[in-house]
């Protein structure tokens, strides 16, 4: 048996317990959702790469969601002028998502602020404790995964 304490066990619960709770993270930006904004930077990045819009199964991919989800918040998104859909004219089942002037600039000033954010904390880690935290945080997500599949 492994020889870790109660109060390792109850320290390492607390920290996970501090992220699962910071409001931080939970904060709307420009009006919507912190998921919106991930959903439009998305977009914005498969876009890039293909050409054309992108389907509701290429964002469900990425943000690692139900399709169903990501219909509710691209339907939220769309209401709010960020997105436009445009249905494929061959296969009506199909419609591509691109982002609209107002999504645009979302989507710059939040890229803007996400890499001043992980900027400052490199900065503040320094990049050997931070290729160290990227390392423990994949061991931990992979450790978790395998564990929920038992």
């Amino acid at each position: 048996m492994s020889d870790v304490t109660n109060l390792e066990i109850r320290s390492l619960i607390l920290t996970f317990e501090k992220f699962a709770k910071a409001d931080w993270h939970k904060q709307t930006k420009f009006g919507i959702k912190p998921s919106e904004i991930r959903l439009l930077l998305w977009v914005k990045d498969i876009s890039q790469q293909n050409e054309h819009g992108v389907t509701i199964s290429e964002i469900s991919k990425c943000l690692m969601v139900t399709s169903p989800t990501v219909t509710q918040m691209v339907k939220s998104l769309n209401h709010n002028g960020f997105i436009e859909r445009c249905v494929d004219a061959h296969d009506r089942r199909v419609a591509d998502i691109k982002l609209t002037a107002k999504g645009e600039n979302v989507v710059q000033q939040a890229s803007k602020r996400k890499v001043a954010l992980y900027t400052g904390l490199i900065d503040s880690l320094g990049k050997e404790q931070t290729k160290q935290l990227i390392s423990l945080l994949d061991q931990v997500y992979d450790y978790f995964d395998k564990a929920s599949k038992e």
